[in-house]
């Protein structure tokens, strides 16, 4: 393979480092660490951050050619994320700390959650949407020992989940892309087309504020969440969040969609005929599903969200005007995490 150097790799991981620095900023406020050193390791396959300080896999530092000779493909994307998601860990673990086992899943899951936002802003919304679907392959295909690592148990059980029954790399299957997730449905749950991620930014902010420096625990975020959550995230209509948390953070739901739609001509203009459907979760199980549709000109807008309780269907027709729409989507961003059939 001739000389394998690491240099020419360190301008893209500085890069991304810099503007890491300045997205979470903008998204969760600041941080009191100025600066930060980036060196490598010889480990190949984690990464680690300390304040002010990360330490990077030499493999994160090679391109892709000698990568995949040396180590194979990258089936999850780790090696796209692994250099924003250390960074991430300035905020996620250094500034708010967090207070036990059982709350560890939100500085791994936080950072996770960090890396799609740089994913995003720097490469765009298809690289943005392959790290969720990487993330929820990671949850839902089989170890070998024959688990899946969203039915195994909560993200509160953290690193106990980890046995010889079923395996040891559940834990890492499971509070990393499951605790990205739930900020990340969060996340989407308080977009607007109006005003955007406004709304998930003075909560990521006030949580910063209010736990700088401090250990944070689950219902500690619950009820920052709670204090920030839009009208429509009121499913239970007492201003909490307990519908979620108990099925996300405290349980191991996953609900599967399948979604029709046709559009037609009507008398005061085009319309959108659509129905969701929601399957494989307990009667009492709750979710707010989005529904975009892509126009004429390729420009895809969230048409709203539709609420939907147990296993059970809605069905519903949309006014649209004069907008032609090629076709329409559910959870586009993967905002819910679910197995959507195509």
């Amino acid at each position: 393979m001739g000389s394998i150097t690491t240099t020419g790799m360190m301008k893209k991981a500085t890069a991304e480092a810099e503007l890491s620095y300045q997205i979470y900023a903008d998204y969760f406020g600041p941080t009191p660490f100025k600066r930060i050193a980036m060196t490598q390791q010889t480990a190949t396959n984690y990464g680690q951050s300390w304040p002010e300080l990360v330490y990077l896999p030499f493999s994160y530092l090679v391109d892709d050619t000698v990568r995949h000779q040396l180590f194979g493909f990258d089936p999850h994307g780790y090696f796209k994320v692994v250099g924003p998601h250390e960074v991430a860990h300035q905020w996620w673990g250094h500034t708010v700390g967090w207070n036990s086992y059982r709350d560890q899943w939100m500085s791994e899951g936080f950072s996770e959650f960090s890396a799609s936002l740089l994913l995003q802003n720097a490469y765009g919304n298809v690289r943005f949407k392959d790290f969720w679907n990487d993330e929820l392959q990671l949850l839902t295909e089989r170890n070998r020992e024959g688990f899946r690592a969203i039915d195994v148990g909560p993200v509160t059980l953290g690193y106990r989940l980890n046995n010889d029954k079923a395996g040891f790399d559940i834990s890492r299957r499971l509070i990393y892309p499951k605790g990205g997730y739930i900020l990340h449905m969060l996340r989407m749950m308080m977009y607007t087309n109006q005003a955007g991620d406004e709304a998930f930014k003075q909560a990521m902010h006030d949580f910063v504020k209010t736990y700088h420096n401090q250990p944070a625990t689950t219902e500690n975020f619950k009820a920052l969440v709670e204090k920030h959550m839009t009208p429509q995230m009121d499913l239970d209509g007492n201003h909490r969040m307990d519908w979620f948390f108990n099925q996300y953070v405290y349980g191991t739901a996953l609900p599967t969609y399948n979604f029709t739609f046709s559009t037609g001509a009507g008398t005061q203009g085009n319309t959108l005929k659509l129905k969701i459907t929601q399957s494989g979760v307990d009667p009492n199980f709750k979710m707010l599903v989005p529904v975009y549709v892509e126009l004429a000109n390729g420009k895809v807008t969230r048409l709203g969200a539709a609420m939907l309780i147990g296993n059970s269907s809605v069905e519903n027709e949309v006014p649209l005007g004069n907008n032609q729409v090629k076709r329409a989507m559910i959870n586009y961003y993967n905002d819910v995490l679910a197995i959507t059939e195509k």
